[in-house]
């Protein structure tokens, strides 16, 4: 019983991988060199970035929003703002506070990224509400004890 219980999680292992592999490729733009792709974080971030494009976003509120480390966020940041996609600023009353925020060809990027994500929504259509409320309330579960064990080793 219990090897039948093994092998099921590796075929549901080997499935998830497939629907981030996939996710993954389709948020890559067609015919474009290496230098255009950006990562599924880069793509978080810019999307989250998108969708608070009216308010001021510090590094931490998007690391935690975005569900990745500071330090994640800060590189991912970093290699965006290098590209020229995402902007900082200083706030004019505290100097130590930055700003994060979208540049035109940011806002280009996100909406492309966000292209990719039609895919996903779309597949997610074919289920029916049940079969969408079981696949959230497993892939939550998925998370929570892939964080648990990050912090419990």
């Amino acid at each position: 019983m219990k090897a039948a219980i093994g092998l099921l999680a590796l075929r549901v292992e080997a499935e998830l991988m497939k629907i981030s592999r996939t996710l993954t490729l389709m948020s890559r733009p067609v015919n474009k060199s290496r230098n255009h792709r950006i990562g599924p974080t880069q793509g978080r971030i810019l999307a989250f970035l998108r969708g608070r494009s009216h308010s001021q976003v510090m590094l931490s509120t998007l690391a935690e929003d975005a569900g990745v480390s500071p330090a994640t966020a800060s590189e991912a940041v970093r290699a965006l703002e290098t590209r020229g996609f995402v902007r900082k600023s200083r706030s004019r009353d505290d100097a130590r506070v930055v700003y994060l925020s979208l540049s035109a060809a940011g806002r280009r990027k996100a909406a492309q990224a966000a292209a990719g994500n039609h895919h996903l929504h779309t597949a997610i259509g074919f289920l029916t509400q049940r079969e969408q409320e079981m696949v959230l309330h497993m892939l939550k579960n998925i998370q929570q004890a892939m964080t648990h064990r990050e912090k419990n080793p």
